[in-house]
């Protein structure tokens, strides 16, 4: 006689990639639920679905990123119902939160998305370099921002597309032959072959001489981890005090951010000796994590910047032991070096300045005396820093990083909340074919003569038009997880 109960081994079984893809996405949601910085404004996981973006043909990375762009779309600033995480930029990803594979984050600490270190501009199929490192192959072989590139691979440039279709082959092939023209209209060959190069962040350092007043001039392309920026940042800093200078122009226009514990160093070499013990920023998490009640961080432990667990009295630490109250999470100028008697700031930026750099901007302006001068490549008329008034680390998910936004930060003076951005004092071209620091640079130029451009009307001369307004930039920049708070720093408060 049979049964008509089936055997557990008869029911059907749901694959193991798929179980374990379904998991990661209930994960995503739940963790959104503790940690994400609007989690109040997130619907509960019944109505929300996780599984829904489970599809059997699709790339798993996908499947996480099409999640987190929807947890992204629900919250919204109350005065107006705008969007947090709307990107203008890229409409159909959150503007901060995103997963990364954790395999392409071991394949370097940078990930540049070229290896010749060049970025490049284009402004009606006319092509120049925007910057080059100076340690790659690029700036080894003498190439430096405004140099016009007139062949690729023996082809001669005569449109953007053709240009991009010869640079790829060239980044499959890791060799490059350029025909290039320089400021001085000198024509040469340039042979680069790719390479694996330690980034140098500072790209040009210089010392400019107004009548009696000297003026430090750094261009710092982005916040590598501290122990790489420190390399560079340190001695330039230590010479620009030895020449007693009193203002000094920070070039970030293209810096995209990186590491805010590289904020904080810089920030401290540029205050004034006077701001040593006072607040430079607060970091403000939701008020679940601030009350000590998102319990899903006991799932995942804290470990050292030896990716091993942290143990007292015994017993393993997790993210939960951290103290997220505001109190807790004061960081405050530590000064040692660098300038000593600072009078005045000048911030170079444009719409691509984000994250630790606008962090940079916001911790000083309680404090010093800071003019923002905004460039841009279409010449508008207001220019706004890109913003990003968030911070997060990285929670594993599988074999994936999850960096959802979890807390904002706010200077001394309690402001924060910058996300459309820095608004810049002034507008003026971005003139390419000005190298970094050249007086025929206009924000260089605005900065030495800011009043008497003022009066001329700057943005209606002749220099305005030397800027068209089609234009692309291809930035040779770190990867989004390069934005990422250290949570391994053994500095962390745990929570009593």
């Amino acid at each position: 006689m049979h049964s008509c109960h089936k055997r557990a081994d008869d029911l059907p079984q749901i694959p193991i990639q798929q179980k374990r893809i379904s998991e990661n996405l209930d994960s995503i949601f739940l963790l959104a639920q503790g940690v994400y910085l609007w989690n109040e404004q997130l619907p509960e996981i019944a109505h929300f679905n996780p599984q829904r973006f489970y599809h059997l043909e699709a790339e798993e990375i996908s499947m996480y990123e099409n999640e987190i762009f929807e947890i992204s779309r629900y919250p919204k600033i109350a005065a107006t119902l705008d969007l947090y995480e709307y990107n203008p930029f890229y409409p159909t990803s959150p503007k901060y939160s995103t997963i990364v594979s954790r395999k392409s984050e071991e394949s370097g600490s940078y990930n540049l998305y070229n290896p010749f270190g060049l970025s490049i501009g284009i402004t009606n199929n006319i092509v120049r370099l925007i910057y080059v490192d100076p340690n790659s192959p690029s700036g080894k072989a003498g190439l430096k921002r405004g140099d016009q590139i007139v062949s690729i691979n023996g082809l001669p440039i005569v449109s953007e597309q053709s240009f991009l279709t010869q640079w790829q082959k060239a980044i499959d092939l890791s060799f490059i032959k350029f025909e290039i023209i320089n400021g001085n209209s000198t024509r040469r060959e340039v042979r680069l072959i790719a390479a694996v190069y330690e980034p140098n962040p500072v790209v040009k350092a210089m010392v400019l001489e107004q009548e009696s007043k000297k003026i430090g001039y750094i261009a710092y392309n982005s916040f590598t981890p501290q122990l790489n920026s420190e390399k560079y940042l340190s001695p330039v800093f230590a010479s620009f005090e030895q020449k007693r200078i009193k203002e000094l122009i920070i070039d970030l226009r293209y810096n995209q951010g990186g590491y805010q514990a590289t904020a904080n160093f810089l920030a401290n070499l540029i205050a004034p000796a006077s701001l040593n013990g006072k607040v430079m920023y607060s970091e403000h998490y939701n008020q679940q994590m601030q009350a000590g009640k998102a319990e899903i961080l006991k799932n995942y432990n804290l470990l050292d910047e030896n990716n091993k667990p942290i143990y007292i009295n015994g017993s393993e630490l997790t993210l939960f032991d951290i103290d997220y109250s505001a109190p807790a999470n004061i960081s405050y100028f530590e000064k040692n070096d660098g300038l000593s008697t600072i009078k005045k700031i000048y911030f170079i930026v444009s719409s691509m300045t984000a994250s630790a750099s606008e962090l940079l901007i916001n911790v000083l302006k309680p404090y010093c005396d800071i003019q923002i001068i905004g460039v841009s490549k279409e010449n508008v008329n207001e220019v706004y820093t890109y913003g990003k008034p968030v911070g997060f680390f990285d929670i594993p998910v599988g074999q994936f990083d999850l960096y959802l936004s979890m807390y904002e930060i706010k200077n001394a003076q309690n402001i924060g909340g910058y996300y459309k951005g820095i608004k810049a004092d002034y507008s003026v071209p971005d003139d390419i074919k000005s190298d970094f620091g050249s007086v025929s640079d206009p924000a260089i130029m605005f900065v030495l003569n800011g009043s008497k451009v003022k009066k001329a009307g700057f943005r209606d001369a002749k220099l305005s038009s030397r800027i068209a307004s089609q234009s692309s930039y291809y930035l040779n920049s770190v990867s989004p997880s390069g934005n990422v708070k250290e949570v391994k720093d053994l500095k962390i408060k745990l929570r009593e």
